[in-house]
């Protein structure tokens, strides 16, 4: 009976000890997923402004830098769901805040809201190998905001090229953006949602896609711009996994939540010849 106790006690103390082993990891990628949402919905509210450049000259290395700020003070958002995969530790938030009053935009204007709910989600993980197609997530959004710029107050093109001797010695082909944005969102952004405005192709490229009514915004000059289209803009993002540019191994993985983003590009043969002519161009030039 005696030994019947010990051994209850010796597992008693080993179970409790694997409870109290629990690590933080699953802790903190849900806090992380749910700091994401946060920001989703604070951007999605006050709006943010975004400044790129690019540079896609065809003797130049291409290089294309987007940044996008937003900062606010704000409460009352609440969590309504937070799913884990325990396999990759990936963590997704999903919340929302309801607006009744007025909330400063990223303008410094005031904008009235009642009875305006605003949801949003967030993905979070503390395991690096998992980081990589958030990370392009993120990349799509920022890309999709650019893009919105763009199509709202346009880009600024710096264009020079030279020839030397029938020769192609210089093409610069810069761009510009600066503009403020508000009032941006994620058409059916839930994650069961038929045509979810995210996600990853099969590929694994992310793509985020932005829609806002675009009757009035402005630039970061304070330039009231009326915007005389279709009052709905839709525009799509684009994020990768894995710079290719700087790291030619690509790292990417299966991704579970793959969509078909609707982009516009086609897969084809352009009939661009290489450093050697193709059979069929060469030839005498005309006399």
């Amino acid at each position: 009976m005696r030994r019947a106790t010990v051994l209850l006690l010796a597992l008693f103390l080993a179970l409790s000890g694997q409870a109290m082993a629990q690590g933080n990891k699953q802790l903190m990628s849900e806090k992380m997923a749910v700091q994401d949402m946060k920001r989703m919905i604070i951007e999605t509210i006050i709006g943010y402004k975004v400044k790129s450049q690019g540079e896609f000259g065809l003797t130049e290395d291409a290089q294309y830098k987007a940044d996008v700020k937003a900062q606010a003070v704000i409460k009352d958002i609440k969590v309504k769901q937070v799913i884990y995969d325990k396999t990759k530790d990936i963590a997704l938030a999903v919340g929302y805040i309801d607006l009744n009053g007025d909330i400063i935009n990223v303008l410094g204007e005031k904008l009235s809201f009642k009875d305006v709910r605003v949801e949003g989600f967030g993905f979070g993980t503390m395991t690096e190998t998992s980081r990589p197609p958030l990370r392009a997530l993120r990349a799509a959004m920022i890309n999709a905001y650019d893009e919105m710029g763009a199509a709202l107050v346009g880009e600024k093109i710096f264009s020079r090229s030279t020839a030397e001797n029938g020769v192609l010695a210089r093409d610069s082909n810069k761009s510009r953006i600066a503009a403020a944005v508000y009032g941006a969102y994620i058409p059916n952004p839930r994650i069961d949602d038929a045509n979810r405005g995210w996600g990853w192709d099969a590929s694994g490229m992310a793509f985020v896609r932005l829609e806002m009514d675009a009757r009035k915004v402005r630039d970061l000059l304070g330039n009231l711009l009326v915007y005389k289209e279709e009052n709905i803009i839709s525009v799509i993002g684009r994020g990768a996994q894995v710079d290719e540019l700087s790291t030619p191994q690509n790292q990417g993985g299966k991704v579970d939540l793959t969509r078909d983003p609707g982009a516009k590009t086609q897969y084809m043969e352009l009939g661009v010849p290489g450093s050697q002519p193709p059979q069929d161009m060469t030839g005498k030039p005309a006399q």
